[in-house]
């Protein structure tokens, strides 16, 4: 399973985006929290799929002028 993290400012458009994104890649969404800070969403996902998938999906959401930090971690279950 991988985690990934993702910084971007307080905007339901930008959370949108993100989560268009991750309906188009080829993995499972195990899990989602969504973190409202002051001027920021503190997403955190967990998904499972093939590593190339969850690379693609990194990736694309790396792409996005909304995100603003992104970070792909190893979970141990």
């Amino acid at each position: 399973m991988r985690g990934i993290n993702i910084v971007t400012p307080r905007s339901l458009d930008s959370l949108g985006r993100v989560i268009a994104i991750t309906r188009r890649a080829k993995v499972q969404v195990m899990n989602m929290q969504v973190v409202q800070e002051d001027s920021v969403y503190r997403i955190h996902m967990e998904v499972e799929g093939p590593q190339d998938e969850v690379q693609w999906l990194v990736a694309k959401l790396d792409k996005l002028p909304e995100v603003l930090k992104i970070e792909e971690i190893h979970i141990n279950r």
